[in-house]
């Protein structure tokens, strides 16, 4: 029986795509979340940091809803691929970004770590409206500043996308080079879908028409218009070429 994984790159509208498959129960999907209360069984934490985690290698080969399931989900590299269950074929799909909107939004969203947040707020003089605020993370990533996050989140920043299609350890430091691109171009050659976030009703009507999900949905309002500083557009761009490189081919 295939199985297939939703590499489920963080800001491009994962989430909610997640919370439709739910609606078939937890013997259908795989949340590695463990969102909506019925995927709590389903639920490993830090699924990026999987190499590294013994434990969490065990309950994934463990989780009782294998035999049933057509579909798992979660913020995994194409590394997981080592560690399923070897009795099934599986195929994966994604959904791409923008990477500049991607790792704009993700910086946004990631000051739910009160720490980081306070580092680029300057302990709450500033917010994402303000341009000191980027500057401040302009500095922290050139300085390789940790403060408040873990590495799978610092590996958010640059390239994150093709970090996970080329298969590597978000768990470590990683630094994209040529090599790790051209694996992580050949790997998405062969996803069983590729949706693009700046089409989000085409992505959604894709899943609903792929596991025949009978849900009503809405379409909402993205933030890739959001203006942004050039300055901050352009370094962002500077640490997102080969993410930049991906999607341009891709999308």
């Amino acid at each position: 029986m295939n199985k297939i994984g939703f590499v489920h790159a963080p800001r491009t509208g994962g989430t909610y795509i997640e919370s439709l498959l739910s609606s078939k129960g937890p013997e259908f999907f795989i949340n590695f979340f463990g969102t909506p209360e019925n995927q709590k069984e389903n639920k490993i934490s830090l699924i990026e940091k999987i190499s590294g985690d013994k434990k969490g290698q065990q309950k994934l080969l463990k989780i009782p809803n294998w035999e049933t399931a057509q579909i798992f989900s979660g913020h995994f590299s194409l590394n997981i691929s080592e560690y399923l269950p070897k009795e099934y074929h599986y195929e994966y799909i994604t959904i791409i970004r923008n990477p500049v909107d991607r790792t704009y939004s993700f910086v946004k969203k990631i000051t739910t770590s009160k720490r980081f947040e306070s580092v680029l707020s300057s302990g709450g003089q500033y917010t994402p409206k303000d341009l000191e605020f980027w500057d401040n993370f302009m500095q922290y990533y050139e300085s390789s500043s940790s403060a408040g996050l873990a590495q799978h989140e610092l590996n958010g920043f640059s390239n994150y996308m093709t970090k996970v299609y080329a298969g590597c350890d978000l768990g470590t430091t990683i630094v994209v080079d040529e090599d790790i691109y051209q694996r992580a171009r050949e790997n998405l050659k062969a996803f069983k879908y590729v949706g693009v976030f700046e089409d989000y009703e085409s992505v959604i009507k894709s899943f609903v028409d792929m596991f025949d999900l009978n849900v009503k949905y809405t379409i909402r309002n993205n933030s890739s218009k959001t203006t942004k500083p050039k300055k901050i557009k352009d370094f962002l761009q500077s640490i997102n070429s080969y993410d930049q490189m991906l999607y341009e081919e891709f999308k």
